[in-house]
C-alpha cells in the first residue's frame, strides 16, 4: 500500500488542513470520579478539546491526576493551598504552539498564555490568551475573591476569560428573580465587560448549574467572555455529552482558527510496508556529488538525495492516529450504571418539583461513582499483585504522580520569543557565523568509509534513541542498511572524505527541563536542555568518534587509567584499577 508523500518527509510536506479551536470548561467539586467521567467521555466527540480549562481540579499531595494525551498545568502549591483552577493541553496541539503559563501568585486565577509564528485567526493574531478564574465568596463581607479587572484585563491580543464566576446577572439569567446582593455583587462584573467590549458567549438563560438539593435554584454562574479581536470567531457553545456526576454542566467553546493548522502526525513506523519498501531501497541510486564541490553545493546535494530516500518511507508508512487509552478498569456493568444515572438526571431536571425523581437521580449517582470506585480498587490491587522488577517504577509512578512542570521565569522574559532568545544566549552564547562558500578538496590521508564501519555504528546504536525532526528512528536505518547498505555508505562516504558537516543535520530539537530542588527557578542555570538529533547525524558521529578514539590510542594521548567510552573497557575495569593503585600505595 502506498500513502500520500505529502504526510511527512523531506521538502513535499505540505501543512495540514485548518480545523477548529475547541475548548471545555467544567467545574469538578474536587472530585477525581468527575474528572475521570470528563476526560472519558471525550471519546464521543470527533475531535478532542484542545485545551480543557478546569475549575476547583481534584489534588492530591499537591499534584493534579493525569490523563493520557494531555498535559497539565496548575500554578504552585504554597502555604498548603491548593490550585484552584487548572489546565489540559491536548499533546498534538502543543506541537505548533508556544505556550508560557502566568500565575497571579494565587491559586484562584491562571492566564494560559499561546503563540504561533502561523497565526490562529487572521495574520496579525500570533498570541492569543486564555484568563481561567475560580471566585468564591469571602466569609465576612461577602465579597467574590477574584476581582473584575483580573477577569477583564486590557489587552491587544485575542483574549478569552471563563471560569466559574459565582455570580448572577440579568444579562446571563434573563429570567431569574434576583436578590439586592446578586446584582450589587455581579454588576461591577457586567459593567466593566462591555466597556472594555467583552462579550458574553453564554446564551442567555441556559442553566450552568443544578443544585441536587430542593431548595436550591438552577443558575448561569459558569460563564465565558471574548474579547472584541476575538469575539468575530466564536462559533458556538454547547453541551453534547452525558453528565459527569458534577452539578456544573460542561460548557464546549467552538472558535474557528482558519490560519492555525494542526501538527503534522508522526509516522507509524510498525505499520510500514516493508516488503514494497525493500523493493524501492534497492532499486534507489545515489547521485553522486559534484565533481568540484563547495560547501553549499556538497550542502544541497546531500539534502536532496537524502529527501529522496525519506519520501521513500512516507509512501510506505501510514501516520499515527492518535487515540485515548482506554481505562483498563472499565466494565459492562459501569456502562449500565452510567446510563441508568443520565436517564435518571434527565428526569429530574424536566420534573424539578418531584421528589422522589431527584431521590433516584442522587441514588443513580451514588451508585454509579461507588462503582467506579470498586472498579479502580479492584484494578489497582490485582496490578499491584502482578509487579515484576521490571514494571515497579511504573507503579511508583502511577502511585507517587509527577510534580507540575517548571516554566522559566526570567527578568525581563515575558513572551516564548524573549524566552527562548535569553535560553538561547545562556546555553548556546556567541552564534558562529555561518560556513564561507568556499572549494572543498578531499583529504589525501582520509580512510574511505566502509559498510563494515556503518554496521558497527548502527549495531551501538540504541533502536529505542528517541529521534530529532526527522522522525526517523535507529531501527528504520539499521533495516535499511541490511537491504540496501549502498545507500547510507554513498551518503555519507562525500562527507567524510571532505570534511563536511551540512546544515541539513545541524537540524535538532531542544527540550528545557528544571533541575530539580533549585531554590530559585528565575535563572537559566536552573534549567537544562536535551537536544534530540536527528538519527542519521548520530551515524556519522559514531562513524568518527571510533576514529578518533582508535587514533588517540595509538597515539597515546590518553592516559592508562581512563575506561570511559572507550572499546573494551567499563566500570568494572575502573574498579580494577582504583584497587590495584589503593593496594600499591
Amino acid at each position: 500500500m502506498q500513502y500520500s508523500p505529502t504526510s511527512w518527509g523531506g521538502d513535499q510536506v505540505s501543512p495540514p488542513p485548518p480545523k477548529p479551536f475547541t475548548l471545555v470548561q467544567h467545574n469538578c467539586l474536587g472530585s477525581w470520579d468527575v474528572f475521570l467521567s470528563l476526560f472519558g467521555s471525550f471519546t464521543q466527540l470527533a475531535q478532542p478539546p484542545s485545551i480543557v480549562a478546569l475549575q476547583d481540579p481534584p489534588v492530591y499531595r499537591g499534584k493534579l491526576p493525569s490523563f493520557r494525551l494531555f498535559s497539565s498545568f496548575s500554578s504552585p502549591t504554597s502555604g498548603g493551598c491548593k490550585p484552584r483552577v487548572a489546565f489540559y493541553v491536548y499533546s498534538s496541539f502543543l506541537s505548533p504552539i508556544s505556550l508560557l503559563p502566568r500565575f497571579f501568585d494565587r491559586g484562584d486565577v491562571m492566564e494560559l498564555d499561546l503563540f504561533t509564528p502561523d497565526a490562529f485567526f487572521n495574520p496579525s493574531t500570533t498570541r492569543f490568551s486564555i484568563i481561567n478564574s475560580y471566585s468564591t465568596k469571602g466569609r465576612l463581607n461577602n465579597t467574590p475573591s477574584v476581582s473584575p479587572e483580573i477577569v477583564f484585563p486590557l489587552s491587544s491580543t485575542p483574549t478569552l476569560t471563563l471560569g466559574d464566576l459565582n455570580i448572577h446577572h440579568p444579562t446571563s439569567d434573563p429570567l431569574r428573580a434576583f436578590k439586592e446582593d446578586e446584582i450589587a455583587t455581579s454588576a461591577p462584573y457586567f459593567d466593566r465587560a462591555p466597556e472594555l467590549g467583552f462579550s458574553l458567549l453564554n446564551t442567555p438563560g441556559v442553566f450552568t448549574r443544578f443544585s441536587m438539593s430542593l431548595i436550591g435554584r438552577p443558575g448561569v454562574i459558569d460563564l465565558a467572555f471574548a474579547c472584541p479581536l476575538l469575539a468575530p470567531y466564536f462559533s458556538e457553545s454547547s453541551d453534547p455529552l452525558p453528565s459527569t456526576g458534577s452539578d456544573h454542566i460542561r460548557i464546549l467553546l467552538r472558535f474557528e482558527a482558519p490560519l492555525f493548522r494542526a501538527p503534522r502526525a508522526s509516522p507509524n513506523w510498525a505499520l510500514s510496508d516493508w516488503k514494497a519498501l525493500e523493493e524501492s531501497l534497492k532499486a534507489t541510486v545515489i547521485r553522486p556529488p559534484p565533481p568540484i564541490p563547495t560547501t553549499r553545493s556538497l550542502d544541497i546535494w546531500f539534502k536532496t538525495n537524502l529527501g529522496r530516500v525519506t519520501a521513500q518511507f512516507a509512501m510506505h508508512t501510514p501516520l499515527k492516529r492518535v487515540t485515548y487509552r482506554s481505562k483498563p478498569w472499565w466494565t459492562d456493568l459501569l456502562s449500565i450504571l452510567r446510563r441508568a444515572y443520565n436517564s435518571a438526571l434527565r428526569s429530574s431536571k424536566r420534573d424539578r418539583h418531584d421528589p422522589s425523581l431527584l431521590a433516584s437521580a442522587r441514588a443513580a449517582r451514588a451508585s454509579y461513582i461507588n462503582a467506579i470506585k470498586t472498579a479502580k480498587r479492584d484494578h489497582w490491587s490485582s496490578f499491584l499483585a502482578a509487579v515484576t522488577p521490571q514494571s515497579v517504577w511504573t507503579a511508583k509512578r502511577f502511585a507517587v504522580g509527577r510534580p507540575p512542570p517548571r516554566f522559566p521565569e526570567l527578568p525581563g522574559a515575558n513572551i516564548p520569543e524573549e524566552l527562548n532568545k535569553a535560553l538561547l544566549d545562556h546555553f548556546f552564547p556567541g552564534e558562529p557565523p555561518g560556513p564561507r562558500e568556499t572549494i572543498l578538496l578531499p583529504f589525501a590521508d582520509c580512510q574511505a568509509l566502509e559498510t563494515e564501519e556503518i554496521s558497527r555504528a548502527l549495531a551501538r546504536s540504541s533502536p529505542s534513541s528517541a529521534p530529532g525532526p526527522d522522525m526517523t528512528p535507529n531501527s528504520v536505518w539499521k533495516r535499511v542498511h541490511r537491504v540496501a547498505p549502498h545507500i547510507i555508505l554513498d551518503l555519507l562516504a562525500p562527507l567524510v572524505a571532505y570534511g563536511s558537516h551540512p546544515l541539513t543535520l545541524k537540524e535538532a530539537d531542544g527540550i528545557v527541563l528544571d533541575k530539580p530542588g533549585k531554590p530559585s527557578y528565575h535563572s537559566p542555570s536552573s534549567f537544562k536542555v536535551i537536544v534530540l538529533l536527528q538519527t542519521f547525524l548520530k551515524i556519522l558521529e559514531s562513524i568518527l568518534n571510533s576514529r578518533l578514539s582508535c587514533v588517540a590510542r595509538a597515539c597515546g594521548l590518553l592516559d592508562q587509567h581512563l575506561c570511559g567510552s572507550l572499546a573494551g573497557l567499563s566500570a568494572s575495569d575502573a574498579t580494577t584499577t582504583l584497587t590495584h593503585e589503593v593496594r600499591t600505595l
